[in-house]
Formats: structure tokens, C-alpha cells, sequence
């Protein structure tokens, strides 16, 4: 993908994208799939790769598939930008083996290309612990929404989603939640099948898909098409979770394509291959390494205080009595066994969390996205940090413009509530690219692949 902003110079490049899923990640980290044919290419390339790179003895190899755009390849040494996609499919403009398979196709040899490499959100953080853990592979990295602290606990992203609604929104948000636990202890059967969500019998599952579906909105640079209609039915009187259901039903399911299985536990727990087989993986990684636990905070909360990090179900005397607590820690045992646990303390070490001891790494964040908490939003030596505020401005804004979804793979920022923010910060991103590049230069034994 080109950044949409004009160089101070022609930069002739050749595009790799690689792609880590088949199929798109769940549970809003992920990016919801394109709802556009425009691309630079969608010609597949497949190459053999290797399954199990820490053992000496899994030789077993699985075909991963990327895409190159070579069009405005300067030869023989034009800067190679790698494009990181793992949260979404990928559909069209890979991979970090793909040097020597470049310079056969161009007939050459010897040549050392700079590289540079981006993401968006977990392939955002991706890019940045690449060129930390590879500083001399490559120039520098693009790491835009990089979620690159795990956080256990993670309460600061619904703060984030009520300081992105405003009062009004979030207080009618609030109502809300707290009129749906009303209705779930006096009639679950009635009010699941009002969000189409019969299906989900654990009410844990239940209430992140509503949490879920309010944050999206903000998320992905779409506030309007929650807050208003929500607040104009709270002035008329009208039934507030009627209002809130015809939201989930209409823009989160049907506009947006979430599928309600994907949060239930049950549908995690298979193993076999399909094309929701990304929601299971993720959360294999939520349970193991990341967390990311979306947990309502002590007071003042947007989503259900009966969202923690478990849940408990008991039968009493035929009376279903909820204990609610560690839900987070209970779907992780149900779908994947017991000895799961996201160890966030060996994941920040290892990557050193918002505190990364690397170089020549810019951080970006949109001022209404709640995962940018756990992303780097100070600026320290070699590794500039922006945020890019407007009033939809959310995950990945600098790469996608507004609103991120439908995604729009150009990144139209006129849609944007500021463009000139978003132009801000593109201009300041081409320009530490064009530093570190020509800094690449200069040293001809470095960032080739």
C-alpha cells in the first residue's frame, strides 16, 4: 500500500504484503474484511514454509501465501516496503524469505535493497518487534495502532470508549448495559433472541458481544452510527435495548458481517480447519501470551461489571445462580484445557511492552481507538509516537484513513473529521521513512534480506 501524501521525492518501491491468516481474527483486534475490489494486485504467490521454526526436528513446511507489486520497482536497488497482514484476510496488495526469490525474478545478485516494514494493530506490533529483534534486516518499521504491551487487566479500554462517546452517549450506553443485566436474570430468552444471539447460552459470551458491538463504533472511526440514533431514542422515550438491538442486528451483524458464533465458546473449542478457524487461533494467543482482557473497570464503566476475568455457573435447587468473576480465565480453560495462561510478564520482557528498547520504530494511534493503551504514545529517542486526534479517527487511521471499516485499501482521509491531522502525521511519517532510508544507504551491509 502507498501512504496517500506526496513525498518531497519519488520513492520507487517494490510492495510485498504477507499474509499470516487465511481468514480474519475475532474479538476487535482484528480488522473486519475489505468491502473493496481496489488493489494494486491480487495475483496469489504461494511459497513453502516452514511450520515449526524452534524445533531441529519438525521439518513439516505449509504453503503460505503473499503478493509483491513490482511496478514501481526502481532497479536494481529500490527500497522493498514488507507489509505485514495478519489480522484480516488478505485479499490482495510476503514475507521476510521472499529477498532471494525477488532478486532471481530481476536477474540479479549481490543486491543489497532497503527494507521497511509496516502494520496495522497485532501486525502493527509485529512490524515493530521485527526490526527490534532485526534491526540489521531492516531500515526502520511503520507500527501503526501497535498493540505491543499486553495487559492482563485490560480496564483502560472501556475508560477509552467512554471518553470517545462524550457524556450523553455514555450515560444512554450505560443505561443500557445496565437495563440488559436487568432483562437477562428476568426473561434471557427473550432478550437474546431480541439481539439474534439465542444461541449463546453462556451469558459471558452474550454480554462481550454486546460490549463488543458498542466498541466497534469507536474503534473503527464509525461513532455516528451508534451515538445519535441511540441518543435521539433516549430523548423520544423509546425503549433503549430495542434501539441498542436494532444497532447490534443492523450495523455490527449484518453491515459489518459479524458472525455470533464467533462468541461462543462452543464454536471456539473445534479444531477443525474452516474459514472461522482465525478465532480460535487468536484466542489461543489472547490465553497464552497477551490477554488483552477487556474487564470493566471498578466504577464507571461501559460494559457489564459482570465481565471480569471469570465466570462461574451454578445450579442451585433448579435456580441458575451466576457467579461472576474470571470469565476471561474460564473460556481459555473451557476451549483450550487446563495450565492456560496468559503470561503478560514473559510477553513484555522478552518485547519490553511500551517501554521497547529499539530504533527507528514511529508509533501511531488514532485519539478515539481504545487499544492505543496498549501502544507506545510517548515519543523517546530513534522512535517517534503521534496521535492523531479527530472525532473518528480510530484503529490504524494513518494507514486507512476514515472510517476504517468498511476498509478502504487506498486510506481515504477525506472522510476524516480533520484531514489536515491525518495529512499531519503522514507527512511526518514520509518523512523519518525518506531519513532512515537514505541512513540505510550509507551502510550497503545492512537491512538486505
Amino acid at each position: 500500500m502507498k501512504l496517500v501524501a506526496h513525498a518531497p521525492a519519488p520513492l520507487w518501491i517494490a510492495i510485498l504484503l504477507l499474509c499470516l491468516t487465511t481468514s480474519s481474527c475475532s474479538r476487535l483486534l482484528r480488522l473486519p474484511a475489505l468491502k473493496t475490489s481496489k488493489y494494486l494486485t491480487k495475483e496469489e504467490l504461494w511459497f513453502n514454509q516452514t511450520l515449526d521454526h524452534f524445533s531441529p526436528y519438525d521439518h513439516r513446511l505449509f504453503g503460505q501465501r503473499y503478493y509483491e507489486y513490482l511496478d514501481d520497482f526502481r532497479t536494481p536497488d529500490g527500497p522493498i516496503f514488507l507489509k505485514i497482514c495478519g489480522e484480516s484476510a488478505c485479499n490482495g496488495i510476503s514475507n521476510d524469505y521472499i529477498g532471494d526469490s525477488l532478486n532471481a525474478k530481476l536477474n540479479r545478485s549481490n543486491i543489497d535493497n532497503p527494507w521497511f516494514v509496516f502494520g496495522i494493530s497485532y501486525s502493527g506490533a509485529l512490524s515493530a518487534w521485527f526490526r527490534l529483534k532485526f534491526p540489521h534486516l531492516t531500515c526502520g518499521s511503520l507500527a501503526s495502532s501497535a498493540v505491543v504491551q499486553a495487559v492482563y487487566n485490560f480496564t483502560e479500554f472501556d475508560k477509552q470508549i467512554g471518553e470517545s462517546a462524550g457524556p450523553e452517549c455514555k450515560s444512554v450506553l450505560q443505561e443500557i448495559t445496565h437495563l440488559v443485566d436487568q432483562r437477562l436474570e428476568s426473561n434471557e430468552k427473550a432478550l437474546k433472541t431480541l439481539f439474534g444471539a439465542a444461541e449463546l447460552k453462556n451469558d459471558g459470551d452474550f454480554l462481550y458481544l454486546l460490549a463488543d458491538a458498542a466498541v466497534t463504533a469507536f474503534q473503527y472511526g464509525n461513532p455516528d452510527k451508534l451515538c445519535p440514533p441511540l441518543i435521539e431514542a433516549k430523548k423520544a422515550g423509546e425503549d433503549l435495548v430495542e434501539a441498542y438491538a436494532t444497532y447490534v442486528q443492523e450495523y455490527y451483524i449484518k453491515s459489518l458481517g459479524v458472525s455470533v458464533e464467533t462468541y461462543n465458546q462452543q464454536h471456539l473449542k473445534k479444531t477443525a480447519l474452516s474459514s472461522d478457524t482465525a478465532d480460535r487461533l487468536w484466542w489461543f494467543q489472547v490465553c497464552t501470551e497477551v490477554a488483552y482482557f477487556q474487564v470493566a473497570p471498578s466504577n464507571d464503566s461501559i460494559r457489564s461489571s459482570k465481565i471480569d476475568t471469570r465466570q462461574v455457573n451454578r445450579n442451585i435447587w433448579l435456580i441458575k445462580v451466576i457467579i461472576y468473576g474470571r470469565y476471561h480465565l474460564d473460556l481459555c480453560k473451557n476451549v483450550f484445557g487446563d495450565g492456560i495462561y496468559p503470561d503478560v510478564t514473559a510477553t513484555n520482557l522478552y518485547y519490553g511492552g511500551t517501554r521497547i528498547a529499539g530504533s527507528k520504530i514511529i508509533f501511531t494511534n488514532g485519539s478515539q481507538d481504545p487499544w492505543r493503551h496498549a501502544s507506545k504514545q510517548t515519543s523517546s529517542p530513534e522512535m517517534p509516537s503521534y496521535i492523531i486526534t479527530c472525532h473518528n479517527c480510530g484503529h490504524g487511521t494513518d494507514m486507512r484513513g476514515c472510517p476504517q471499516s468498511p476498509l478502504i485499501p487506498e486510506g481515504d482521509a477525506k472522510n476524516c473529521s480533520s484531514p489536515d491531522a491525518v495529512h499531519k502525521v503522514r507527512q511526518e511519517i514520509i518523512a523519518h521513512i525518506d531519513l532512515w532510508l537514505s541512513q540505510c544507504r550509507q551502510d550497503s551491509g545492512r537491512s538486505s534480506i
